[in-house]
C-alpha cells in the first residue's frame, strides 16, 4: 500500500539503467545511485483528458477512512441518488475495477463498492463516451476505479482503523502490504467491517378513494471481509505474467419493521398492517484474473491476453409476521411469510489486445469472448398463523445463460500538432437463453450489433482546446431483473423480474471546450430506445402493489456541465461544477402518460486548504446541491455539506483524518411518479450524516535494489449487469 502523501504533491521516481547478464560492481553501484533519484511534482486533484475526467483519490482528504462508494459521492460529474450512481443525468452507468467491468449491479454492486477501502484507490476515471476498446455495456458511460500498485524498489506495510458514528457505530480495520524487488511485484490487502446501518423509507399511495401510508425501518447488522492479491512477475525484458484475486465475504442480518396504514377519503383509518421480521444475507464474490503482456519492440508495441473468472454466490432468507387490523369491523388477520432465495453466477472471459503505435497512426485491435451462467432458486410462501394453511405460495428455479463474442478496431492520429482524430468500431454478437423451470417457460434471443466511436479534438494553442465525440452504447438487463420469481416485502406488496426484457440502445454525442485547467464546458446529447425499469402496478380489489421490470419508453437527454478551477491563494484551491439538462420520455405502455419532460440540475463547490507551510495539516470543505427535477420520476431538492481535516505525522508515516458528512442532514429527498393514474412518492434516507475518525500508519523500506520496467496494462473484467 502506498504511503499517504500530500494532497497537493506526489512523488515519482525516474529509473535509468542499462542491464546485461554480467556487470562489474561499479556499474551496479552507479545503477543504484541513479535509481534513487526522486523528483517532486504537483499532481492535480482533478485532471481532464480528451475522453475522460480523472479524480486522483490519493490526494483527497475526504477519502481517508472511507470506501469506494463514498469516494464516488465526491467524484466530479458523479452524483448519488437513493444509492444509485448517476452520470450525465442517467443512472445506468457501469463500474470497472482496473479496466475490468464488474459483474454486479444494484444492491450487490453498492455493497461490493462499500467493501473497497478508499486507501487502496489511486484514481477514478469518469468516461462518459468510452472508446471501442471497452465493452459497449453502460448507456451513460463507465466509471473506472484504478487501484494502487506496489512502489518500486520498496516494501511497505500499512495499518488502518476507522471509527464511524451515524445513528449507529461502524468500525473498519485493514492491513495492506506491497513489495517489489527485481522481477517480482506483490500487492495484498485485507479489511474487516462490522457495525450497524440504518435505512428508512416513507411511502404514500394516493388512490381515488383511499390513501395508504407505508413506513419502512431497517437496521442492518454488517459483518464484511474483503481481500485482494496482485502478483506480477517479469519473465524477461519483453514479457510479464500477472495474477489478480479479489474477494468479498459477508454475513449480514437486518431487523425489518414495516407499518402500513390506509385511510378513506375523509381521512378516517381503515386498516393497519404491522410487519416485523428478520432477513439474513450471505453474499460472496470471487474474482480471478491471469494476464500476460508481451513487448513486441522498443517503440511501445504490445500484445496482451487476459483470462478472467468471476463467481457470485448469495443466499437471502427473509421471515416476517404481519398483523392486519380491519378497523371498520374490528377483525384481525395474522400472516406469516418465509422467503428464501439463492443465486449463483459464474462468468468466464478471454480477451486479447494488440496496441501498435506507428509514426503515421496509433492502431489497436482485439477480441473478447464471454460466457455467463446464472442459477436462481426462490421460495416465497405466505401462511395463516392460526392453522398455518398456505395463503400464497410460489417456488421457482430460474436459469439464464449469456454468451458474447466481440471484436474491435481503433486508430488515432495527430495532424499538425493541433488536430487529433480517433475512430473505432466494436462488434458484439450476443446469444441469451432464459429458462423458468417451474413455469416451463424458455426464451431465446440473439443479436449482432455494431458500436462505432469517433473523437475529434483541435488544440488552437497551449491554453485552448475544443473536442467532440460520438458513440453508441447498449444497456442490457441485469441478471436479477430477468428472474420472474416473486419476493414479498409484506403481505400487500411483492417484486418480480421479467425474462422478456430487451436491451436498450443509446447514441451519445458530446462537445467539450477547455481553457487551461481553469475552465471546462461540456455539452451532451443522448437518445435511448426501449429503456426499461421498475414500474408499480396497483390492484385495488385485492389491495396489492406489484413492482415489475418492463421496457416502457424511448428517452432523450440534452444538457451540459461547467467546471471552474481557481487558486485564490497559495494555500487555497477552489473548484466548482454546475450541471443542468432537459429530459424527455415517450412511453408506450397504457399505465403511463404518453409524454414526460422536465429539467434537472445540480451544483457543487470543493475547497482544499493547506494550513501550514509544510503542508502536513490540511482541510477540505465540500457542498453539493441538487435542484428539484421533473419527468417520469420527479425529485425534490437535496443537498450535502461535508468538511474534513487531515494531519500528517512522523514524516507522513502516520495519517490522522477527521471527516464530517452531511452535517445539515439534507442528503435525502422525495421521489414521485404516477402509474395507472395513481400517484405515489418515496422518501428514502440512508443515514448519511456521520462523523468518521481514521488513523493510518505506514512503514517500510525503500532501499531494495530492483530492476525497473514499465508494467503491462491492466485489462478489462467481466461485463457488469
Amino acid at each position: 500500500m502506498k504511503k499517504v502523501i500530500s494532497i497537493f504533491s506526489i512523488s515519482f521516481s525516474i529509473f535509468i539503467f542499462s542491464q546485461e547478464k554480467k556487470r562489474d560492481s561499479l556499474d551496479n553501484i552507479l545503477e543504484k545511485k541513479i535509481q534513487e533519484v526522486e523528483l517532486k511534482a504537483k499532481k492535480k486533484l482533478v485532471e481532464r483528458k480528451i475522453d475522460r475526467v480523472i479524480f486522483n483519490v490519493e490526494n483527497s482528504i475526504s477519502a481517508v477512512g472511507g470506501n469506494a462508494f463514498e469516494v464516488l459521492k465526491i467524484t466530479p460529474s458523479i452524483r448519488i441518488q437513493s444509492e444509485s450512481i448517476v452520470l450525465a443525468g442517467k443512472n445506468s452507468v457501469k463500474v470497472m475495477i482496473n479496466d475490468r467491468l464488474t459483474q454486479l449491479s444494484g444492491e450487490d454492486l453498492i455493497n461490493y463498492l462499500k467493501n473497497i477501502p478508499a486507501e487502496t484507490i489511486k484514481k477514478i476515471e469518469v468516461i462518459t463516451n468510452p472508446p471501442a476498446k471497452y465493452d459497449a455495456e453502460g448507456s451513460s458511460g463507465l466509471i473506472n476505479i484504478q487501484l494502487k500498485t506496489s512502489k518500486h524498489n520498496a516494501w511497505n506495510l500499512g495499518l488502518r482503523s476507522t471509527y464511524q458514528q451515524a445513528n449507529y457505530t461502524t468500525l473498519t480495520h485493514g492491513i495492506g502490504f506491497s513489495y517489489q524487488k527485481n522481477k517480482l511485484s506483490v500487492l495484498a490487502d485485507l479489511s474487516f467491517k462490522y457495525g450497524k446501518e440504518l435505512y428508512t423509507n416513507d411511502i404514500n399511495y394516493y388512490y381515488p378513494l383511499e390513501h395508504w401510508k407505508n413506513y419502512i425501518f431497517n437496521r442492518k447488522h454488517v459483518n464484511n471481509i474483503g481481500s485482494s492479491i496482485n502478483f506480477q512477475y517479469e519473465l524477461s525484458k519483453k514479457s510479464i505474467l500477472g495474477f489478480q484475486y479479489s474477494g468479498t465475504f459477508s454475513d449480514n442480518s437486518t431487523d425489518e419493521f414495516n407499518l402500513n396504514k390506509s385511510y378513506n377519503a375523509s381521512n378516517s383509518p381503515l386498516k393497519n398492517y404491522e410487519t416485523n421480521g428478520t432477513s439474513f444475507t450471505r453474499p460472496q464474490n470471487l474474482s480471478f484474473n491471469t494476464n500476460y503482456t508481451y513487448k513486441i519492440d522498443t517503440l511501445g508495441k504490445t500484445f496482451s491476453i487476459d483470462l478472467d473468472y468471476f463467481n457470485n454466490q448469495s443466499s437471502k432468507n427473509n421471515q416476517f409476521n404481519s398483523i392486519m387490523d380491519n378497523l371498520y369491523d374490528n377483525s384481525v388477520e395474522n400472516v406469516y411469510a418465509m422467503n428464501k432465495a439463492q443465486q449463483n453466477i459464474k462468468n468466464y472471459s478471454l480477451k486479447t489486445d494488440f496496441d501498435l503505435p506507428y509514426r503515421f497512426a496509433h492502431i489497436s485491435f482485439g477480441a473478447k469472448v464471454v460466457s455467463t451462467n446464472t442459477k436462481n432458486n426462490v421460495n416465497a410462501n405466505l401462511y395463516n398463523t392460526i392453522d398455518y394453511s398456505p395463503i400464497n405460495s410460489q417456488n421457482d428455479n430460474f436459469e439464464y445463460t449469456e454468451n458474447i463474442q466481440s471484436l474491435y478496431f481503433s486508430t488515432n492520429r495527430t495532424f499538425n500538432k493541433k488536430w487529433e482524430v480517433k475512430i473505432g468500431l466494436r462488434g458484439e454478437y450476443t446469444q441469451t437463453t432464459s429458462n423458468s423451470i417451474s413455469h416451463n417457460q424458455i426464451n431465446k434471443n440473439e443479436y449482432f450489433k455494431l458500436f462505432p466511436t469517433m473523437y475529434l479534438s483541435y488544440k488552437a494553442n497551449e491554453n485552448n482546446m475544443i473536442s467532440a465525440s460520438f458513440g453508441r452504447r447498449v444497456r442490457r438487463p441485469s441478471f436479477w431483473e430477468l428472474n420472474p420469481a416473486r419476493w414479498y416485502q409484506n403481505p400487500s406488496s411483492y417484486a418480480e423480474g421479467n425474462p422478456f426484457l430487451q436491451p436498450s440502445f443509446i447514441y451519445n454525442i458530446e462537445v467539450n471546450y477547455a481553457y487551461k485547467n481553469l475552465f471546462n464546458l461540456n455539452l451532451y446529447y443522448s437518445n435511448a430506445t426501449d429503456n426499461f425499469g421498475q414500474l408499480t402496478f396497483h390492484n385495488t380489489q385485492n389491495e396489492q402493489q406489484t413492482f415489475k421490470r418492463l421496457n416502457f419508453a424511448n428517452e432523450k437527454f440534452i444538457g451540459g456541465t461547467l467546471t471552474v478551477n481557481h487558486k485564490p491563494l497559495t494555500w487555497w484551491d477552489f473548484s466548482t461544477e454546475i450541471g443542468s439538462g432537459y429530459y424527455e420520455s415517450n412511453p408506450y405502455l397504457d399505465i403511463l402518460a404518453k409524454h414526460y419532460s422536465g429539467w434537472y440540475g445540480y451544483t457543487n463547490m470543493a475547497n482544499n486548504f493547506s494550513l501550514n507551510e509544510a503542508k502536513t495539516f490540511l482541510a477540505t470543505l465540500y457542498y453539493e446541491y441538487s435542484f428539484p427535477s421533473t419527468g417520469l420520476n420527479s425529485f425534490t431538492a437535496h443537498s450535502s455539506l461535508n468538511m474534513g481535516l487531515k494531519y500528517l505525522l512522523l514524516g507522513k508515516k502516520i495519517t490522522l483524518a477527521l471527516h464530517f458528512n452531511d452535517i445539515l442532514k439534507k442528503d435525502y429527498g422525495t421521489s414521485a411518479n404516477e402509474t395507472s393514474g395513481i400517484r405515489q412518492n418515496f422518501t428514502q434516507y440512508y443515514d448519511t450524516r456521520f462523523i468518521r475518525l481514521a488513523l493510518n500508519y505506514n512503514f517500510g523500506n525503500r532501499n531494495i535494489n530492483i530492476n525497473k520496467r514499465t508494467t503491462g496494462n491492466q485489462e478489462e473484467k467481466n461485463r457488469n449487469n
